[in-house]
């Protein structure tokens, strides 16, 4: 007997590996475990999401619209406000409010009153270290106060598609009405993953501040999340941005961002405890990219067939209309899914936070799932390519944009507030927000830096005059 088994056992261990081999190249479907939402398995969190940051499918979830305390991972929607509103260079000034409205125990970086950092300085120090004092001096930076700030930042979150967040202060010390959810959470992840300057960041394993007066060698900060910091036991390549949190009201709060495959994916747990958290979100990213794949989205619908439908629920005009939609379009299916069962569906009835320009919401779904969610966009005005126009005209057509909109501006402000209410302001505030935002991605597909930009408009004002 001996014999036979020293005879068959490697042939069996090679088979064994074959199968295992197979399984995993077919991703399951071979089996009959692919093609399928299962989930990874039992998550010690009390509520946690994947999602597919390309195509908002929602891979696993558990009570995902659950309202809890997020804990510090509140100052990933204070860096997203501070990098769309913000210069790097920048100085932020620490008021005394700043380094003293703070819970007992809250890490701080040790700033005084008076103290002077750059935007990008404060930004390591918020995202590395979460200083809750550098957090409350960007909120007085950007929104004029702690209280400005987190209108802002609750206005951002309903932009995003948040329906469940009530932020009340840029850092996440307890506050029994700031609360989210990890649905929530994982959309304000989705929106950094389009900013390279936050990912950048994220990237650091340390960084150390000037010095200041209570640290004259200055503070050597270095990252909390540890998926991200070098020789750690729980580092993976895969993880490229995110954020940690605790209060013992949250319990363990943390984000994760993770890229591999040419997929992205954001990874959200609350009330959670450590190192649970950390093993719940391996499982959750192994899951996520192992079981899915995303694929074009022209194979079940195409920009003529959403023009046509449009057309024919009279939702826009024959015309010259320019749909497009606010990403590329994709759908994320899990490994072996029959296409056939792929459904599209549009929605016309919009909330006041769709861009400007939309004019419906389509969804594709998969069985029960949303697999792809996107908005219509319709430009009907005439667009002239600014490739085509040379340097100075580009200038000059900025300068017109922006003359408008400071007039716009400058109406808005001084037209009275008995015509214009609160939420006339609110729309206005988001308009300039969606109009930089804009401006932004314009110029980076030109190859363009915004200080570039800034000294060929200064060059172009110079030259009018001179022609005056």
């Amino acid at each position: 007997m001996n014999s036979v088994r020293k005879t068959y056992f490697p042939y069996l261990k090679r088979l064994a590996f074959v199968m295992a081999a197979l399984a995993f190249l077919l991703k399951g479907s071979f089996f009959g475990f692919g093609a399928s939402w299962g989930g990874p398995g039992e998550i010690n969190a009390g509520t946690a999401i994947v999602m597919d940051a390309d195509t908002g499918a929602i891979l696993y979830g558990k009570n995902i619209h659950e309202k809890c305390y997020p804990a510090s991972i509140t100052k990933l929607m204070t860096a997203l406000l501070v990098l769309e509103n913000c210069s790097q260079d920048e100085l932020v000034t620490f008021s005394e409010r700043a380094v003293t409205d703070l819970e007992y125990g809250a890490v701080t970086a040790y700033m005084s009153a008076g103290d002077q950092l750059s935007v990008r300085d404060c930004l390591y120090a918020l995202l590395l270290y979460s200083a809750n004092d550098v957090a409350n001096a960007l909120a007085e930076h950007v929104g004029g106060s702690i209280e400005g700030f987190a209108e802002m930042m609750n206005e951002r979150a309903r932009e995003l598609g948040c329906a469940d967040t009530s932020f009340k202060n840029p850092s996440g010390l307890t506050d029994s009405t700031h609360l989210t959810s990890v649905y929530d959470m994982a959309l304000i992840a989705n929106a950094l993953f389009d900013m390279p300057a936050f990912l950048e960041i994220e990237t650091a394993d340390s960084y150390r501040l000037p010095a200041t007066e209570k640290v004259p060698s200055g503070l050597l900060m270095r990252i909390g999340h540890r998926m991200l910091r070098d020789g750690n036991q729980y580092s993976d390549s895969r993880v490229v941005g995110g954020k940690t949190g605790f209060t013992s009201a949250s319990g363990n709060t943390l984000v994760t961002m993770a890229e591999s495959g040419g997929r992205r994916l954001s990874i959200v747990c609350m009330q959670d405890t450590n190192p649970q958290h950390y093993l719940d979100t391996i499982a959750m990213m192994d899951y996520g990219f192992s079981g899915f794949e995303n694929i074009d989205a022209s194979e079940f619908i195409s920009l003529d067939d959403i023009e046509q439908r449009l057309l024919s629920d009279t939702v826009i005009k024959e015309g010259n209309n320019k749909l497009s939609t606010d990403r590329e379009l994709k759908v994320t299916l899990p490994y072996g899914a029959d296409r056939s069962l792929v459904t599209t569906d549009l929605e016309y009835n919009l909330s006041g936070y769709a861009p400007e320009d939309a004019v419906a919401k389509l969804t594709l779904s998969y069985e029960d799932h949303t697999c792809g969610s996107y908005y219509i966009l319709n430009d009907r005005e005439p667009i002239i390519s600014i490739e085509a126009v040379p340097p100075a005209a580009r200038v000059a057509v900025g300068v017109s944009v922006a003359a408008i909109a400071a007039g716009i501006a400058a109406f808005m402000m001084f037209s009275g507030g008995a015509v214009y209410h609160k939420h006339k302001v609110d729309e206005e505030r988001a308009r300039k927000r969606r109009a930089r935002r804009r401006r932004r991605y314009r110029l980076e597909s030109m190859g363009i830096s915004e200080e570039e930009f800034e000294r060929e408009l200064e060059l172009y004002k110079k030259r009018h005059d001179r022609k005056k």
